[in-house]
């Protein structure tokens, strides 16, 4: 299945995650860097497994993996993403 990236997306996520002092391409271990920008729509339309899934293919990686997981867990950021999307 092909996953659009669109600036929509992308936005939504990146607003997400500056929520939980997470950056994408930031400089901090926790900083997320991403090699794939079909990463935001394979996010929002599978949440947290195609967030696991995209980085075992290899589209996105964080040095610190465990700081990144942290920060995303005690936001609980899932709350913030729809729950229906296409």
């Amino acid at each position: 299945m092909p996953f659009v990236m669109s600036d929509t997306a992308k936005r939504f996520v990146q607003t997400q995650l500056a929520r939980t002092q997470v950056e994408i391409g930031g400089s901090r271990p926790r900083d997320v860097q991403v090699h794939n920008e079909s990463l935001y729509g394979r996010v929002l339309s599978q949440g947290t497994l195609g967030l696991g899934e995209s980085y075992m293919d290899g589209w996105w990686d964080a040095e610190a993996l465990d700081q990144f997981l942290f920060k995303l867990i005690t936001a609980n950021i899932q709350d913030n993403f729809p729950k229906d999307w296409p």
